[in-house]
């Protein structure tokens, strides 16, 4: 059985129960962004702010009905809980296994989310806007526990509130025995705090799961760390990859404005070009544009010139890792429609018009949240997107658990739902099958879930000593879909 506490002044089961009215709960469709450079609305100060990892934006308000507390007695404040009340299965070694691992009656497992509880209040039936996001994550991970329970897997599950702040993260780490006790720890939502669980983790030989931040420094020689966003560095390499299997290298142009930043990923796209190739030569470099920048006044980019790089009758490949401007976004793209059309290029006397160009457009996830660019730029150019998610609405399975969802908690699943959904079902089945160090088997076991695909790989430092065994930095989900719009839409191009 699993035994499910959650730190808030306010009934669980009441933060679930949908409001009185006739009206459908709205849509909720925001979405994680794994690579730096959005706006987002920070979970502490509800503010507008440009963040480095790991945004999520906020949700539409949600309105609940308060459960008086004589028909459900509420959970308690987050602090000061005796350990006995929180573990209901007692944890009983059962035998040790490679790797340290150990094998218990039951697993505690302790999750960290941004409820923001100090925020409610209690005589309003409103929700704060940006506890939102943690309510959906905590939902379709109940429904995951559910799950597990049938089958039998025993885990003791602590939820506590981070308030999305570092001094409560802080002051939870050194107080609460529950962390200390636990065999695995999930969460929680900011990359400074992800920081400090991770740095806890290391010290104390905890497994550590954080299903949001997509740094690539947040780990340093730490084993028990498990990052379940791929890196950017791994959104280039599978852009890297899907454009060289599709069209080639001698067709990929890497484009960036001539800024320090964007200019150093093309790094990530070059070494990948080397790995792909099998050696490494100049000869094989991909070729590179970069758009120079007028800051007088503001960035203008009216000297964007694509001609030598496309040759009519033929294809071209365009990889854009820019993402924080999208005036240059949406002026590279006009210019690339605008030169791949030969009816818009100018012809001498006698001469015939130019066989037609085709082009292709690499770029990054916020591309889908543009509210400028027409969509008919992204078709006419084949634009691809990598993500770290992907919902198939046309899937039986997203289908089902959308329903399944809606009929539990009155609301639709945000894509917060499905991830903690696959999170929690994922590492509770690992755990249980191969005991608190399953980090090791990772590898042999990749995943197909709802919102993504788990592939995770041990990340290595490379070292000039030739070590066999190189100390292991952290393991990764290296899985990125790439989504090619179509229709309208964006939809998978994984298997193309």
């Amino acid at each position: 059985m699993i035994a499910l506490f959650l730190g808030l002044t306010v009934s669980s089961c009441a933060l679930f129960r949908k409001a009185e009215t006739e009206e459908e709960p709205k849509e909720i469709g925001e979405e994680l962004d794994p690579l730096p450079g959005k706006k987002i609305y920070d979970p502490e100060t509800g503010q507008l702010v440009i963040v480095d990892e790991t945004p999520v934006e906020t949700m539409d308000t949600i309105k609940w009905k308060l459960v008086s507390a004589d028909s459900i007695p509420p959970i308690q404040s987050g602090e000061g809980i005796a350990q006995e009340e929180v573990m209901g299965n007692p944890s009983k070694l059962i035998e040790r296994g490679d790797f340290g691992t150990e094998f218990y009656t039951s697993y505690n497992v302790t999750v960290l989310l941004p409820f923001l509880s100090d925020r409610f209040n209690p005589e309003s039936n409103e929700i704060f806007r940006n506890s939102t996001w943690a309510l959906n994550y905590y939902g379709g991970m109940q429904m995951a526990l559910d799950e597990l329970d049938e089958q039998g897997v025993k885990l003791n599950v602590r939820v506590m509130d981070s308030k999305a702040q570092e001094a409560v993260v802080g002051r939870l780490l050194n107080t609460r025995s529950e962390l200390y006790n636990s065999h695995l720890i999930i969460g929680p939502y900011r990359s400074d705090n992800v920081e400090m669980v991770a740095e806890f983790a290391r010290r104390n030989n905890k497994t550590y799961v954080s299903p949001h931040s997509a740094s690539a420094n947040i780990a340093t020689a730490n084993p028990n760390y498990i990052q379940v966003s791929p890196t950017l560095q791994s959104h280039c390499q599978a852009i890297t990859k899907h454009a060289y299997e599709n069209y080639g290298r001698k067709k990929i142009v890497l484009v960036s404005r001539d800024k320090e930043v964007e200019r150093a990923r093309f790094n990530y796209f070059q070494e990948e070009i080397f790995r792909l190739e099998g050696r490494i030569e100049d000869s094989l470099r991909l070729r590179e544009y970069v758009v120079e920048v007028d800051n007088n006044d503001e960035e203008r980019f009216g000297n964007i010139d694509l001609s030598s790089f496309m040759t009519p009758g033929d294809t071209t490949v365009f990889i854009v890792p820019s993402w924080s401007n999208e005036t240059f976004v949406y002026s590279f793209l006009s210019q690339a429609k605008l030169a791949k059309n030969p009816m818009n290029q100018e012809r001498g006397p006698g001469q015939a018009q130019a066989a037609p160009m085709h082009v292709v457009v690499y770029g990054m996830p916020q591309w889908q949240e543009y509210e400028r660019i027409d969509f008919d730029l992204y078709e006419s150019l084949n634009v691809h997107i990598s993500s770290d998610a992907y919902l198939d609405n046309y899937s039986d399975d997203i289908r089902f658990f959308k329903r399944k969802f809606y009929n539990r908690f009155g609301i639709t699943p945000g894509e917060e739902a499905f991830l903690a959904y696959d999170v929690t079902r994922y590492f509770g089945r690992m755990l249980n099958d191969y005991g608190t160090k399953f980090q090791y088997q990772l590898e042999q076991e990749p995943e197909q879930m709802l919102h993504t695909r788990f592939d995770f790989e041990r990340v290595v430092r490379p070292t000039t000593t030739g070590m066999e065994n190189p100390p292991i930095q952290k393991f990764e989900n290296k899985h990125v879909n790439i989504l090619k719009f179509q229709d309208y839409q964006f939809q998978s191009a994984n298997l193309r």
